[in-house]
Order: C-alpha cells, then structure tokens, then sequence
C-alpha cells in the first residue's frame, strides 16, 4: 500500500516538476505542509527569496512552491510570477499566465516529502483537516498590504525591465555600431595588409633592378678599366722598345770598346817577327861632334845649335819596325855630356 502511493505521488509530481517557473516572495511568509494556513509550518521564506512555483491549487489561492531543499504551500498572494522576462504580481496574472493547476492529495505529498517530520505520524488527522477546509483553500483572499508590496513590485520590475530594455537596445545598437566599425577596422587592416604586400614587392623589383643595373655598371667600368689598361700596356711597350734597343746597342758599343781597351799590348819580344831586321832604336838627335884632336872652343857649348826634330822614321824596304837615322857608331853622347870626347882644357 506504502508503495502504491509513493507511485501515486511521483506520476502527480512528475508533471509539475516539469513546469515549475521562476519565483519570487513579496514578504516573509511561511511555508506550510498544506494548502491553508492551519497546516504545520515546514520552513520561513523571507521577503525577496527566490522559488520555483509549480502550480496552484484550483482557485489560485494556495500555490505548490520548493524553496532550498523543502517543499510545500504558500499563499499566492505573496507570489510573484515570471512572465515574458519580468516578474509580475501572481493574484493579478493568474488568468493571463495559465499558470498550471496541481492536485493535493495529503497522504502522497506527505510521504514524498514530510517523513521523518514530528507531525508526519499524524497524517490521518491532518488528512481529516483537509478534508473540512479545503473548500476554504480554494478561495482566494488578498491582504491589501500584500497586494500593494506584490503590485509595487510588478511595477518595479517592469521599469527595470524597461530600462533594461533601453539598455539592451542601446546595448545592441553600440554592439551593432561595434560590429560595423570592427568590419570596417578589418577592411582597413586588409587594405593596409594589401597595401604593404604591393610596396613591399615594388620595393623588392626596384632595388633588384638597381642592383642589376650597378651591376652592369660596374661589369662595363671594369671592362673599360682593363681596356684602358691594356691598351696603356701597348702604349707603353710601343714607346719603350725603340728606346731599350737604341740603350741596348749603346750598351753594346760600350761593352765592345771596353773589351778592346782591355786588350793588353803586345811585347817586342812577343809581336810577330816578319823581317830580320833588328828592332829600331829610339831616334838620337843627331849633334856634330867636336874634333877629338882639336879641342873644342871654350865657348863651343855655348855655340851648339839646339837639337832637331827627329824626323820621321821611313819604312825598311825589308819590312819591321821603321828606322830612324843613328848617330855615327865613333861618337859617344851627345857633346857636353858626361860621357864620349875628351874636352881639352
């Protein structure tokens, strides 16, 4: 029988499990074990608090929330509801949300949920409770005071809604605005790309056409220099060779007279002989002799007249040296000498 229920409970909870909607409690209240305030209190929700609703009685008045980790009613008057990204007063949006409509069954829901709890084994007299009030729970009474908080709320929060949605308009249009100036930064950024690749590429044409052209540059300086040169090489080996053959003979010449000078003379007793004539003696200035028998005069030396030239001496018909006329074989030196006649005195 317990697991009959507890199978009960899970296909009835299934549902609303799956539809629970976001929350939120306008002011601290309880949160009961049931569907009216008679109920044991399970937890306190505080003002502000977030839940998930997920659903309500038939009526409306009672609503099945889960707060943290505990499960059970709260007065929908207290309730505010998620619709359309705003949170709006429950009791005034019922019939606009169609919020979903939940059975109680207090033996199912109490066996879920409450096991363990003081009031849990008394579940038969709170099902009779239950039983006698829940014609009360399905009407709806709204404390005014709990209207004005739900109802300021709703209102709060459609101008936090509206403003967000100035907000998220102007947040969309400067998204937007960002979207259009970062495709135009990328347009700028390609174009610049483009641009850099061009110049980059003319600048890498330019400068190997320079290079080419220093290069031929210096091909055509280098020929030139080595034309120039060799045509100086001519030039100079042009103008050089009469000069080094006129030095080369002069040089010659001078070896040749200066082997000649080096020549030694030939000795008379190693020249050739071709006649047997004697050799020729050096010509004697030829000076009459004074008489031996007769002396001389005293002044005879003072009266000499002064030699002669030797003339020149005339070829021997036999051939040799050439003869010069001796003096007379009787005489000795020449008068006055130290030698030869007897000076009388």
């Amino acid at each position: 029988m317990k697991l009959r229920s507890i199978l009960v409970a899970a296909l009835l909870l299934a549902p609303t499990a799956a539809l629970a909607a976001p929350g939120i409690v306008t002011v601290s209240t309880g949160l009961r074990a049931g569907p009216g305030s008679g109920f044991p209190l399970v937890d306190r929700v505080p003002g502000g608090a977030r839940v998930n609703i997920h659903g309500c009685l038939r009526g409306n008045a009672w609503c099945d929330v889960s707060f943290s980790e505990d499960r059970g009613w709260v007065s929908s008057q207290y309730l505010e509801y998620l619709y359309r990204n705003h949170y709006v007063y429950l009791p005034d949006y019922v019939d606009v949300i169609d919020v979903p409509v939940v059975p109680f069954v207090l033996t199912s829901y109490w066996s879920s949920y409450y096991e363990g709890r003081p009031w849990y084994r008394r579940h038969a007299y709170w099902n009779n409770y239950w039983t006698s009030h829940q014609s009360l729970a399905t009407r709806m009474t709204i404390d005014p005071g709990a209207a004005r908080i739900g109802r300021s709320a709703t209102r709060d929060a459609a101008i936090a809604l509206e403003r967000e949605g100035v907000r998220g308009r102007g947040a969309a249009a400067i998204s937007g605005r960002d979207a259009v100036t970062s495709r135009r930064d990328g347009a700028i950024t390609k174009r610049d790309a483009a641009i850099a690749t061009r110049d980059a590429a003319i600048t890498t044409k330019r400068d190997a056409a320079i290079t080419k052209r220093d290069a031929a540059v210096a091909a055509d300086r280098m020929r030139a220099g080595r034309s120039e040169r060799i045509a100086h090489e001519r030039t100079n080996v042009q103008t050089r060779n009469p000069r080094d053959a006129q030095a080369r003979m002069m040089r010659e010449q001078a070896a040749s007279r200066a082997a000649v000078r080096a020549q030694p003379t030939p000795r008379a007793h190693e020249a050739p002989r071709v006649s047997a004539a004697p050799a020729a003696r050096p010509a004697t200035p030829h000076v009459a002799q004074p008489n031996v028998s007769h002396g001389a005069p005293m002044n005879a030396r003072a009266q000499m007249p002064a030699p002669r030239a030797a003339a020149p001496a005339a070829p021997h018909g036999g051939g040799g040296a050439p003869r010069v006329n001796a003096a007379p074989h009787g005489g000795g030196g020449p008068a006055g000498g130290p030698g030869g006649g007897h000076e009388k005195r």
